[in-house]
């Protein structure tokens, strides 16, 4: 049986002091850096956009780049659990607890597409856009939906997984994670055009007898966000590592 195999041609990574993947790479810590900047987002909607829209366009942005595919057409899945959670909470409340009126413009940022939304305006997308909900599967499931797309269309498809941190009314006793938001971008391996003129790596969807990717220099607390395996992903691209 032959397996898909795409080719990985862009990463990015956020992480609270890490605000990029080289950064992360280099072990170079910015104490400044503890909130997502959403600098490639205009300026409306960064101001409208939520921590979690800013972390997700700094990373996209991030892996287009590196990959050198078209940002206005590229196809992408953006992956998050909780969404936007927080904004949502926080209409909730204001509605039910303090009867006052919901503004429909934060409305617009508290669903779970509105990072997708607002990533597709700030690159003027035109090509086709999802949000995925799994839990801790999130990655898994936004891969193969995205590794698909790549075998079907024969073109390169942008992915991200993101999740701030829960807030504490939705979560209950859920043990507490940070902010962490990760991007990759795929496409055919004969493409192969990432920051060299090459594949930065390949993945294939098969079983293999090689290690599980599991790095323990990522903190306890990032490790607990249930989009961690895609980051995991990219720790090991920026690092020349392989397994499952």
């Amino acid at each position: 049986m032959r397996f898909p195999r795409v080719a990985i041609l862009g990463v990015g990574m956020w992480q609270p002091t890490f605000p990029n993947a080289q950064s992360w790479l280099a072990g170079t810590p910015d104490e400044a850096a503890q909130k997502p900047l959403g600098s490639s987002l205009d300026r409306v909607n960064r101001r409208r956009a939520g921590q979690l829209g800013r972390a997700l366009a700094d990373v996209t942005a991030e892996a287009i780049a590196m990959a050198k595919v078209d940002g206005g057409t590229v196809a992408t899945i953006v992956g998050s659990a909780i969404g936007e959670a927080a904004t949502m909470i926080g209409l909730l409340d204001q509605m039910w607890r303090h009867q006052q009126p919901m503004s429909p413009a934060d409305f617009t940022v508290s669903v779970h597409n509105a990072a997708s939304g607002l990533i597709s305006i700030a690159n003027k997308n035109r090509g086709m856009t999802t949000s995925i909900a799994a839990d801790e599967n999130t990655p898994a499931a936004a891969l193969m939906e995205a590794i698909g797309l790549v075998v079907t269309t024969d073109q390169p498809v942008l992915l991200a997984c993101a999740d701030e941190p829960a807030p504490e009314n939705l979560a209950g006793q859920a043990p507490p994670w940070a902010m962490l938001a990760s991007a990759i971008v795929l496409g055919p391996v004969a493409e192969g055009s990432g920051a060299h003129g090459r594949a930065l790596a390949t993945l294939e969807v098969a079983h293999g007898p090689t290690s599980t990717l599991r790095p323990d220099r990522f903190a306890p607390l990032a490790v607990a966000n249930p989009q961690i395996g895609l980051a995991w992903l990219v720790d090991a691209v920026l690092r020349g590592h392989s397994g499952i």
